[in-house]
């Protein structure tokens, strides 16, 4: 900046040069226009980061929003995903979405006992750290489960980086479609190292749920 001032200063081969009041206008001006860029600059970034995108569930069901800047990720066994590509870590930040038809008369409190069950079987270590009851969809009962685990995520691309310890909370409810019950499964992830710079995207994902709970 003192050089562009400096530049600014520089008398004209061609005009007077100014005087001293026009000198101190004018390196006010400039002044502004560099504050009103740089807030400028700041409130783009600001908004891309607060921008998110939706995924409609479909009939009755919620629409679940992520973050603008999460990409799609096909992958099998889930309804959704969508992942944070500037994850420093190998596991990549993520949302998951899981539905089935519930049981005829199955219960939150049922789901509370069975799910950790499907998870052990379903996650290298798994370990149940906690079970939380909060509002779900329209004030409709849920669970958040707190879980960690050990994944290799760069295992099937034949690199040798090291497992990663993961943090996850599955958001549990049942809702109707229009059609039947559904269980529905909401499930947030991310490096445990990086589970607090994520805990603010995580926390708008089940808000747009109408949810406040998780960490």
């Amino acid at each position: 900046m003192a050089a562009l001032l400096e530049a600014l200063r520089k008398p004209s081969i061609t005009n007077q040069p100014p005087s001293p009041s026009e000198q101190r206008r004018n390196d006010l001006l400039m002044i502004v226009v560099i504050l009103f860029a740089i807030f400028l600059g700041w409130g783009m970034r600001n908004n891309s980061v607060k921008a998110m995108h939706e995924f409609v569930l479909g009939g009755q069901l919620p629409t679940l929003a992520y973050p603008a800047s999460w990409l799609e990720a096909q992958t099998e066994g889930v309804l959704f995903r969508a992942i944070d590509p500037a994850s420093p870590s190998t596991y990549d930040a993520r949302v998951e979405l899981f539905v089935r038809d519930a049981k005829e008369g199955e219960t939150l409190d049922q789901i509370s006992a069975s799910w950790p069950l499907r998870r052990t079987q379903e996650l290298d270590r798994f370990r149940n750290l906690a079970a939380a009851a909060v509002k779900g969809p329209g004030g409709a009962p849920a669970l958040i489960i707190t879980y960690a685990y050990i994944a290799d995520p760069t295992r099937e691309s034949g690199s040798l980086g090291l497992p990663v310890v993961v943090k996850g909370q599955d958001l549990l409810f049942i809702a109707n479609d229009g059609i039947g019950d559904r269980l529905v499964a909401v499930t947030v992830a991310t490096d445990a190292t990086e589970w607090a710079a994520h805990a603010d995207a995580f926390t708008k994902i089940f808000a747009s749920l109408g949810v406040q709970g998780g960490e």
